[in-house]
């Protein structure tokens, strides 16, 4: 691996093991508030992994081979290092890459050659001076929590604060522990879910807990072009989008991270390909598989879905696959918890500060 470019991955960033929780207690509890109770009293200490990577990427170090780095380590984003100060300057993501083409593509690729060998922090300077969208996480400005902050206060930080990843930051020593994300804190209940008591509505179905998003859905098919889906992913904050055939019927899920694969290849010299002809080389339609749901569907199955396929959402179809909705597990989380009565304050425990320690892409919790 190159000077400019490091990866850390021990095999315990901390010799510390999660306690085995006792839920005892619960059963005194109203079964209807079992889950906001649980992420009340367990914290995000409770939730952290044994393990994780870092990737490392010098400021100097070129655009191309920085969405090199993202690609060969199979991670959505990297942190960047300046030499110069001896800090962290924040995170180089996919969304940069989008920025990237997007930008060499108005210009008529002109500019490609130069965007591809400009430095991270040159391209991140040039970002700004254009007034263009900035990743919001190239900033000492960080959102962080507290080991012994709930993890309700995680989940209402991280669906508040439209954020799907938070450092977690010893508040003594300040070192970085691991991020934690809504799918770690899914996964951690889902360890402990027949333990607890079974509240009513986890046996109630999606259409009468009015879960998802139905309306203005932003749906693609397989003739768009490329440069289309690309400015969708730059001007709207989503993961990913919806694709039908010619009956409009669900064929696949183009994501952002997808993307990465036109860095892997470096075929993104013509952004005007419809985007069945991308979907091609991303997918093996032997084993490709659309995780969907369906509105009869019970909560507990569609939490089940998440954990069990691990995706970070479900599209909702009828029985032809024409889509009805989309279910986040940002939706799924913000039910969970939306019972507290402070559910619409931000949470006091989470702040912004200028904290360089390391964000990485952590490893799948251990079950």
């Amino acid at each position: 691996m190159s000077d400019n470019c490091i990866v850390i991955e021990p095999s315990a960033l901390l010799d510390i093991r999660a306690k085995r929780v006792r839920h005892d207690s619960y059963h005194r509890i109203n079964s209807d508030e079992i889950y906001q109770s649980f992420f009340q009293t367990h914290t995000c200490y409770d939730c952290m992994p044994k393990s994780g990577k870092v990737l490392l990427l010098d400021a100097r170090l070129s655009i191309r081979k920085a969405f090199f780095a993202l690609v060969f380590n199979n991670v959505r984003a990297a942190l960047v290092w300046h030499a110069p100060t001896s800090s962290n300057i924040g995170l180089i993501t996919i969304s940069d890459f989008i920025n990237m083409l997007i930008a060499a593509y108005d210009s008529k690729w002109s500019s490609l050659d130069t965007l591809e060998t400009s430095s991270i922090l040159e391209w991140k300077q040039n970002l700004q001076k254009k007034n263009e969208p900035v990743d919001e996480r190239f900033d000492s400005n960080i959102i962080q929590l507290s080991p012994r902050d709930s993890l309700y206060t995680a989940i209402l930080t991280s669906t508040q604060r439209k954020v799907h990843r938070i450092p977690v930051i010893d508040p003594v020593t300040r070192d970085f522990l691991f991020l934690i994300t809504n799918k770690r804190i899914l996964k951690f209940l889902y360890l402990f879910i027949y333990d607890l008591p079974q509240p009513h509505f986890i046996h109630q179905t999606l259409e009468e807990l009015k879960l998802g998003t139905f309306d203005k859905l932003i749906v693609i098919d397989l003739q768009t072009k490329l440069i289309e889906v690309l400015r969708i992913f730059q001007n709207i904050r989503i993961s990913a989008l919806p694709v039908v055939d010619s009956d409009k019927r669900l064929c696949h899920v183009y994501s952002k991270f997808d993307i990465m694969h036109l860095a892997a290849t470096r075929t993104y010299a013509n952004l005007d390909v419809p985007l069945c002809d991308i979907l091609d080389l991303i997918h093996d339609h032997n084993t490709y598989q659309l995780v969907t749901c369906k509105m009869t569907d019970q909560l507990f199955e569609l939490m089940d879905k998440f954990v069990t396929r691990e995706v970070h959402r479900l599209i909702i179809v009828d029985d032809n696959q024409h889509i009805i909705g989309i279910l986040s597990m940002s939706d799924l989380m913000r039910f969970l918890v939306s019972t507290f009565e402070n559910f619409s304050r931000t949470s006091s425990n989470a702040s912004t500060s200028n904290y360089n320690g390391p964000i990485f892409e952590s490893e799948p919790m251990e079950t």
